[in-house]
């Protein structure tokens, strides 16, 4: 017989709607369970009850499936099936085994009240027996759900459940017979339990989203546990009387819950107003950590939008952005390791990531005598969506470094290109241990690059001035990119060695023109104050520095690089994250910002345009400065043209079939300039022919086209066998010594009163999210 356990998302509490790919929940997050392929309706249901806490014979539960009817790659179209016996269940089960696509089963629970008479009494018996199955609760929150026969000796130690059955066999003989058939079948169910283990408690009103009239308790001190627990997840204060038969909100809303004690010694709710209608004390990240744990171990790719959904659905209220990140943080870092630990998790994470997404990976670590351990390096990844959209941006790659802290101090290396709107495309990344971060591995980071991501012709490399890099993409190996130094760092380079503030303003000045007379202008007042200066520039080639001199726009005007830091600060300014985690939210960020880009192409491209926003916008301001300007053809070929501006002062000359303007917009930009728009006007053709293709709104809207496919749960992770057991870097498996703990704080303050100097220098022209060409 089959034994396989198959992963069911439960979803209840919410409705189901009709989306362009079929039925979809909506109100609600998912509750996860695996279950054996082969289970019979019956005892699902049974189990259902106890997860939802709706009790059999007060509530009954309708189940749909979401059933795959349309595959065909990249496309999967789902109808509804209702779960109607056992043949639909196993069809139901049987989907992730004949749909490669297809990870999981998901159910929707449509749950209707059921009038009966006896139905307290049945909550009464349910929720005695499941204090012992509570019993079984293990450290990792699977709960097995099995119950003995009726007929337990009285002598039995479960002295427990024969006192229920009696209670049952008192108030309905049909239902002790009901109960004893079900009780012969089995059903173990894992539940990722987000209630803090120390408030595990032993009834059905433990998942309940709401208390409500009737329900019972075994006495006093499990009634107190209750509202404790209810009070605790929603974040509100209460006030009870002295002999505990009233609970009121202790700021006064309409809270109010009163209980009477049963004959059978219980305490029953009586009286009930709620839910709070109160804001709820300040709620803070610890808190939610243990509150979301299950939710993220269960799905690892939930967002900070499908978080804030479940708080605000479950407790009824919502927290800050920076709350919940922190939340989310901390809770990841509970389930994926510490600092330490997580080193050894590292390669189930990059395998589920790769088995899931189709990831591109390669390894670099030092092997111990055993070689099924090993010392970890170095890790490179790059995500298929990516690979794929970097077809249509520019064939222009930016590459920059993050600081990662704690125990272990690495750095994160990221490669990016530009979409058509400027914005940063992350491409591909590696994290290299601080100390071994050398030739080497920038050698074996372009490598990577080349081999595994991207075989593109002419492409462009804008990096910092590390000595490292710079010999590397010196080698033969390295000649696949023309290399670009970016200006900001070589802004900071030259202050370091000169601490003038005035000659630094004039080199980013010499750098970011576009007209070259322009350029020299600034290099001679450099030369003037410092000829060696002058001399330490003239070592670097202006074509690698300045746009002016930007041979072929390789660059496309992208100055700096620094762009990279700031997008993925967020990780630098949390510190000692783990490795898992920070390569986990990376994957967050990315998935969040494909469907972001993808989803609102509204606000980044007009659809009823060709181009790019940006570029219809520097059109407007074009169009308006070429009416001034008087254009003079220079040939009768009509491909050269003198264009001059209207006070007569400025004059540049436009050759057409070169692309070509002496202002030098039109070639660095790939946008025609004023000019160019002035002689298009004069020869009454289109000027949006001169456009650059990766401009085009199609190009942006295909570098986003590809979806990124969730986390499966962390008990799902395949297993890495081709990876040796990982430890932290420098140590072993028999003595793995902490190192010495140098935080962010105490690294940046070595270097952090320079940066300020030198920063003081750029304050005044701060690097835009998307690069400006400057208007004629």
């Amino acid at each position: 017989m089959d034994t396989r356990k198959v992963p069911v998302f439960c979803y209840w509490n919410g409705c189901i709607k009709d989306g362009p790919d079929g039925p979809y929940y909506e109100g609600s997050s998912p509750r996860v369970i695996r279950v054996e392929s082969k289970i019979k309706l019956s005892t699902l249901l049974d189990g259902l009850h106890r997860l939802t806490g709706f009790v059999r014979g007060k509530f009954h539960i309708d189940l749909i499936g979401r059933y795959p009817s349309i595959v065909q790659q990249p496309m999967v179209k789902y109808m509804r099936l209702p779960i109607v016996d056992d043949c639909s269940l196993e069809t139901m089960l049987e989907v992730p085994s004949y749909n490669s696509s297809v990870n999981n089963v998901e159910f929707y629970l449509e749950i209707k009240p059921v009038v009966s008479d006896r139905s307290l009494l049945a909550n009464h018996a349910t929720r005695k027996r499941s204090r012992q199955e509570d019993a079984n609760v293990d450290a990792h929150g699977n709960v097995s759900m099995r119950n003995t026969t009726q007929r337990s000796p009285p002598e039995d130690k479960n002295d427990g459940r024969v006192k229920d059955e009696k209670i049952m066999d008192d108030g309905n003989n049909e239902a002790v017979e009901k109960d004893s058939k079900m009780k012969k079948l089995s059903l173990t169910i894992d539940l990722c339990v987000s209630v803090p283990k120390q408030m595990i408690l032993s009834s059905t009103w433990l998942d309940e989203r709401e208390l409500h009239v009737g329900m019972v308790f075994g006495d006093k001190d499990e009634l107190v546990k209750a509202v404790k627990l209810y009070s605790d997840r929603r974040q509100r204060k209460y006030r009870a009387d002295e002999c505990l038969s009233t609970f009121q909100c202790s700021r006064g809303c309409i809270w109010v819950l009163k209980v009477a004690e049963t004959k059978s010694n219980g305490f029953k709710i009586t009286e009930y107003s709620g839910p709070h209608t109160c804001q709820p004390a300040d709620v803070g990240s610890d808190f939610l950590a243990g509150e979301i744990q299950g939710l993220i171990k269960a799905q690892p790719s939930l967002s900070i939008a499908d978080l804030f959904a479940w708080v605000k659905g479950d407790f009824g209220y919502t927290v800050s952005h920076s709350i919940m990140s922190d939340a989310k943080k901390k809770a990841t870092v509970a389930i994926l390791g510490d600092l330490d630990k997580s080193f050894s998790v590292l390669p189930k994470l990059m395998a589920a990531l790769c088995s899931s997404n189709k990831m591109v990976l390669d390894w670099q670590y030092d092997s111990f005598p055993d070689p099924k351990d090993a010392s970890f390096r170095s890790v490179f990844w790059a995500f298929q969506q990516s690979i794929e959209g970097f077809s249509h941006c520019r064939p222009l790659i930016i590459v920059d470094t993050v600081d990662l802290s704690g125990n272990h101090p690495a750095k994160l290396l990221v490669a990016a290109g530009r979409d058509a709107e400027s914005r940063i495309f992350p491409l591909a990344f590696a994290i290299i241990t601080q100390e071994s971060l050398s030739a080497d591995n920038w050698r074996w980071f372009f490598a990577c690059i080349r081999e595994k991501v991207t075989q593109r012709n002419g492409l462009c490399l804008i990096t910092s001035l590390n000595p490292d890099i710079v010999a590397v993409v010196k080698e033969p190996e390295c000649q696949w990119a023309q290399h670009r130094f970016c200006l900001r760092h070589l802004c900071y380079k030259f202050y370091d060695v000169f601490s003038n503030n005035l000659m630094t303003e004039f080199v980013f000045k010499a750098g970011t023109t576009t007209y070259e007379p322009l350029c020299d202008y600034y290099l001679a007042k450099i030369e003037g104050m410092n000829p060696d200066a002058r001399k330490w520039l003239d070592e670097i080639p202006l074509h690698q520095w300045a746009l002016a001199h930007d041979d072929g726009g390789l660059r496309y005007g992208i100055r700096t690089t620094n762009i990279i830091y700031r997008t993925y600060d967020f990780i630098n300014k949390a510190l000692d994250l783990p490795i898992t985690t920070c390569i986990l939210l990376i994957f967050d960020h990315l998935a969040e910002l494909f469907k972001f880009r993808r989803g609102h192409p509204g606000e980044s491209l007009n659809g009823k345009d060709l181009y790019a926003e940006q570029v219809m916008t520097h059109f407007e301001a074009y169009k308006v400065a070429s009416t001034t300007h008087n254009v003079l053809p220079l040939d009768f070929t009509r491909e050269k043209f003198e264009v001059t501006h209207q006070d007569g002062k400025l004059s540049f000359v436009v050759h057409r079939s070169d692309r070509l303007c002496t202002c030098g917009n039109w070639q660095l930009h790939k946008i025609p300039c004023s000019h160019v728009i002035a002689v298009c006007r004069r020869l009454n053709i289109d000027h949006m022919q001169y456009v650059d293709d990766f401009y085009r709104t199609e190009n942006f809207l295909a570098v986003y086209a590809t979806d990124f496919n969730p986390l499966p749960g962390v008990a799902d992770w395949p297993e890495a066998s081709q990876v040796p057991r990982l430890f932290p870097p420098g140590s072993s498996p028999i003595s793995a010594e902490p190192r010495r703990k140098v935080t962010g704080e105490k690294r940046r303050s070595k270097t952090g009163k320079k940066k300020k100097e030198r920063s003081e220098v750029l304050k005044t022209e701060p690097e835009p999210n998307r690069e400006d060409v400057s208007v004629c």
